[in-house]
Formats: C-alpha cells, sequence, structure tokens
C-alpha cells in the first residue's frame, strides 16, 4: 500500500510539474544599427533621377519586370537610409543597376513604336497624295521623319522620340489639309456636275416644249 501511495505521489509531481509555465525568456536587446557607413546621397539621388527618366518616358512597360525590381531596391534604399547605411547602400546600388537595365532595353523599343506610329499617318497621308496636293508640308514632314530614324539609328533614343512626335504632329496635319482639300474638290465637282445635269435637263425640257408648240 506505502509502495502505491509513493507511486501516485510520485506520478502527481512530474503531472505538476510538466503543467507548469515555462520561465519567461529574458527580452534580447536591440542590436545597435551600424551608422559608421556614409550616408548614400550620390546613389540615391542617381536612383530617382533615373526612374524619373524612365518613367517621362512611360519606359516600364517594355521592361515590366526589371522595372519592378528597380522599384522594390528604391525603396528597401529609402527605408534603411540614415538608418544603415551600408544596407542602404547595397539596396539603391541594385535599384541603379535595374533601372539602367530598363533604359537600355526599354528604349529601343520604345522608339520603335514611336516610328510605328508616324509610318500609319505617314502612309495614310501618301494614300490620299498629300506629297502631291500638300507637297512644301509633306516635304518638312519627311525631313523631320528622317532625323528621327537617324537618330534612332545613332542610338540617341530620346531625341528619336521627340522628333518622331514632331514628325506625326506635321503628317497629320498634312494628312488633314489634304482631306480637306480632296473634300473641297469632291464637293466643287458635284456641284459642277449637278449644275450640268441641270441645265441639260433644262435644256431638254426647252426642247420638248418647243417641239410641242409646234405641233
Amino acid at each position: 500500500m506505502r509502495k502505491i501511495l509513493i507511486l501516485m505521489i510520485a506520478g502527481l509531481a512530474v503531472l505538476l510539474f510538466s503543467c507548469a509555465s515555462p520561465p519567461e525568456q529574458p527580452e534580447q536587446p536591440e542590436q545597435p544599427v551600424d551608422t559608421r557607413a556614409p550616408l548614400p546621397e550620390k546613389e540615391l539621388e542617381e536612383a530617382k533621377s533615373l526612374k524619373a527618366r524612365v518613367d517621362n518616358y512611360g519606359l516600364s512597360e517594355f521592361a515590366f519586370e526589371e522595372y519592378q525590381q528597380a522599384e522594390s531596391s528604391l525603396q528597401d534604399g529609402e527605408e534603411a537610409y540614415s538608418k544603415d547605411n551600408a544596407k542602404a547602400k547595397k539596396a539603391l546600388d541594385a535599384a541603379i543597376a535595374s533601372y539602367r537595365t530598363v533604359i537600355s532595353k526599354a528604349f529601343p523599343l520604345k522608339v520603335d513604336r514611336s516610328k510605328a506610329e508616324v509610318d500609319a499617318i505617314k502612309s495614310s497621308a501618301e494614300s490620299i497624295k498629300a506629297q502631291v496636293a500638300m507637297k512644301r508640308e509633306y516635304a518638312a514632314a519627311k525631313a523631320k521623319y528622317d532625323e528621327a530614324v537617324a537618330a534612332g539609328d545613332a542610338g540617341e533614343y530620346e531625341q528619336a522620340i521627340s522628333l518622331f512626335a514632331e514628325a506625326k504632329t506635321l503628317f497629320q496635319d498634312v494628312y488633314e489639309q489634304t482631306m480637306l482639300k480632296k473634300e473641297e474638290a469632291e464637293s466643287e465637282m458635284k456641284s459642277s456636275q449637278d449644275g450640268i445635269k441641270d441645265a441639260e435637263e433644262r435644256a431638254k425640257a426647252g426642247d420638248e416644249e418647243m417641239q410641242g408648240g409646234g405641233q
């Protein structure tokens, strides 16, 4: 009996021990941030400058993944800035590299699209003989177009995009002015034809009247 009682007491002790709350762990002190590295001011400025350039020309759609990487790295760099300068610099360097990748990949594609847009309106203008009806204006638009093509071939992408935009405006104006001339000419021709037809009908009516009066 005594042996059984001892075993029960031992079991109860084990149960109580297992249910006891574990001792609280002491709070770990926060690790001090190393701010001995200099502020990456130039890196932040360059990253923001490249971002502005990319956004200004709408290049993100042509290199979306690289752009997202750049944005994420820039955000990380700004968050660590002045708190952990070494970490901030590393993130900003990554952002700069990604933005540069966007620029090198996307600018040629942007130029190709700009050229395609001008080619479309240029073809429309030529289809209605704008080069004849608006010879001087067409020549000016074509000269601007040729400048844009040359700039693109030389890798001067920003200049090419700007010149293509000017050429597009010029060709659009040439197309609209030619269409206006065409519509005016067709209207005059129709009026002339209607006048001739009316005169012929009146002459025919007069002949019939004369013939009827002579009977």
